[in-house]
């Protein structure tokens, strides 16, 4: 083939493939654009014959390429997601007498994720992740152990259910995203932000005001924990409940000025203290009842509030990044009765450690290039206050209950698909417990600093 001609068929296919993705079919394309070639005389008949019969054998083998990778008809949309975080962590212990071990490590998290969109009403969505498959609360993988392969699990398997003209209401069954709403705090008080607990969930939202502005909420979650294969009575369960509201302000809606949002509900779970969850979820400040296997004293009644207010100082970005300031903060109460006493708890010290709250203070946004965000939290958890197995992994040495202090962090968008980030957080004991949150016996009481280093790739 002539160069002449080579340079043709380029471009016959190339303005084919965009007439095609605009409607029109491959063969249409192409027989267009040779007619209208021979007839400004750009090219003979004869070297029309030998382009059509190129353009068409090019396009039967791209079109076979494009039918092996078919989704079923019922699928309007396929969407990707995944990020991967490499983290640098340093552990400084204060108490250098009883446990001088500071401490390095390194590791890394990688999610994959796949949603599907279903005849527009049904989403169906899964992602895969890395991390131990025993621990409910991290995806994170450790640099060690001589280069071994790494596991790579099921983070969520879950459908979407919102019924066409049913706005209002959705239902999820699966391995989920958590579907109760939770502030922006750096460490929250109840659940880790990787948590995907499995069962059932509904949702309601009521809009209402001017364009739709403003909504009430409602969240209920029906979750399965364990499942005792000698009786059903002894099955244990999570259940929350959440009502709220949302309001928007200003004439923007998608870019108020002001934006806030609360919320309150209770969380309970049923037969939690009959279930061995020591190795499917080890206790990490929680008070155990005494015995050969460690089980949860009794079933947990807390009651939340959580509220978060957004209020867009100015128009005009701060150096870089918008000028909003956001005030969150959570408060949560056990209220069982049987964490009062502890009459079959292991300690007989520091009898009501039922409370928790946190406040943070934050400016700025870090979602797109060049933008970014610093923080403040305060947070005060005792020991008793929530369920420790699903708390933030972050907070003290492991996560779990029975900790005070303070978390600072900052995070910087180098571009959209990358975000620098480093986090603080300064903690102490709160009772004298010696099987909450430590691993040093001798001095319950310790100080601990977190540093955190992160670099974060989305794709």
């Amino acid at each position: 083939m002539t160069l002449h001609i080579w340079k043709l068929k380029v471009t016959v296919l190339t303005l084919g493939a965009v007439m095609t993705a605009a409607g029109l079919t491959s063969a249409q394309s192409a027989d267009a654009l040779l007619d209208l070639l021979v007839r400004k005389g750009i090219i003979t008949e004869k070297e029309m014959k030998e382009l059509k019969t190129e353009v068409d054998a090019d396009m039967a083998r791209a079109m076979a390429r494009a039918n092996k990778s078919k989704v079923s008809s019922w699928v309007d949309e396929l969407k990707w997601t995944g990020d991967l975080r490499l983290r640098g962590e340093f552990f400084d212990n204060a108490d250098q007498s009883n446990d001088p071990v500071d401490r390095w490590r390194f590791r890394y998290r990688l999610r994959l994720g796949l949603e599907a969109k279903l005849q527009k009403w049904a989403t169906l969505g899964v992602r895969l992740a890395s991390g131990s498959t025993s621990d409910p609360v991290s995806t994170n993988e450790t640099f060690d152990d001589m280069f071994q392969k790494d596991t790579l699990a099921i983070d969520a398997a879950y459908i979407i259910l919102q019924p066409p003209g049913w706005n209002w209401i959705s239902v999820t069954g699966g391995k989920m995203n958590n579907p109760i709403w939770q502030t922006g705090l750096s460490s929250p008080l109840v659940y880790d932000g990787d948590l995907t607990p499995e069962g059932v969930a509904e949702q309601f939202v009521f809009s209402f005001g001017k364009e739709q502005r403003h909504n009430v909420f409602v969240n209920l979650s029906q979750w399965v924990v364990d499942e005792v294969s000698s009786s059903a009575d002894t099955d244990a369960f999570i259940y929350d409940t959440q009502a709220g509201v949302e309001l928007r302000f200003g004439e923007d809606i998608k870019k108020p000025i002001l934006r806030a949002k609360a919320a309150g509900g209770v969380f309970f779970t049923q037969n939690i203290d009959a279930s061995d969850l020591t190795e499917d979820s080890p206790t990490r400040g929680n008070s155990v009842q005494e015995g050969a296997t460690k089980r949860y004293l009794r079933d947990f009644t807390v009651a939340h509030a959580r509220a978060e207010v957004a209020w867009q100082l100015s128009s005009k970005p701060f150096f870089g990044t918008p000028s909003l300031l956001t005030l969150s903060g959570e408060y949560v109460a056990n209220l069982a009765e049987a964490y009062d006493s502890l009459k079959r708890a292991n300690t007989k010290t520091d009898p009501d450690q039922r409370d928790g709250a946190a406040g943070q203070l934050a400016f700025g946004s870090n979602k797109k290039k060049g933008e970014w965000q610093v923080a403040y939290q305060y947070k005060y958890l005792e020991a008793d206050a929530v369920l420790d197995s699903l708390t933030d992994s972050d907070w003290g040495t492991d996560g779990g209950t029975d900790r005070k202090g303070h978390v600072i962090k900052g995070s910087y968008n180098v571009f959209d698909w990358w975000q620098l980030g480093v986090t603080a957080l300064l903690t102490e004991k709160i009772s004298d417990r010696t099987g909450a949150n430590t691993t040093n016996a001798a001095h319950p009481e310790r100080e601990l600093l977190r540093v955190q280093l992160d670099t974060v790739f989305k794709f």
